[in-house]
């Protein structure tokens, strides 16, 4: 049924929808996202994320496609040390390098010694928000995520 169905050579005829309708929708749509950023800004969970993130109107203009390695990183989560041990996995949620800072995704992106070989320039040189959105999706910076992740899990398989 739904194979004749999709079949059909149905026009939509979208001036058939009366103008208030379509101004009701948009402002139902503007109404929804400002509550959905108050509810973001004044959340304690989101703290990390919203050092890449800073609202959901900045995160609506992102062409950005999350991914299981980018949700991560965003999300503070994974092979980190601070949520290994937020989820009571490892003792400590320090870096286990020189630094002895508290191992977060921003920290090992911006500034852990181990990974500064192969930290690209961008990174030192823009501010979160703004490698989140311009850069984020580049070769330099995915393949750097992805081998930190990588030997984050290493080194956690290791303990």
């Amino acid at each position: 049924m739904a194979k004749t169905v999709a079949s059909y050579n149905t026009i939509i005829a979208y001036d058939k929808i009366p103008i208030i309708r379509g101004k009701q929708s948009l402002e139902d749509y503007y109404t929804y996202t400002k509550i959905c950023n108050a509810i973001y800004l004044n959340s304690a969970n989101t703290s990390h994320t919203k050092l890449f993130i800073p609202t959901i109107f900045q995160r609506l203009s992102f062409s950005l496609w999350p991914n299981f390695l980018l949700t991560q990183f965003l999300t503070n989560q994974g092979s980190l040390r601070s949520y290994l041990h937020r989820i009571n996995k490892t003792p400590s949620p320090n870096c286990n390098y020189s630094e002895k800072a508290i191992q977060t995704a921003r920290y090992l992106m911006i500034e852990c010694s181990l990974f500064s070989n192969d930290r690209p320039a961008v990174l030192k040189s823009l501010p979160p928000t703004l490698v989140l959105k311009y850069h984020i999706n580049t070769l330099s910076i995915t393949s750097f995520l992805t081998n930190t992740f990588k030997a984050l899990q290493e080194e956690s398989k290791g303990e």
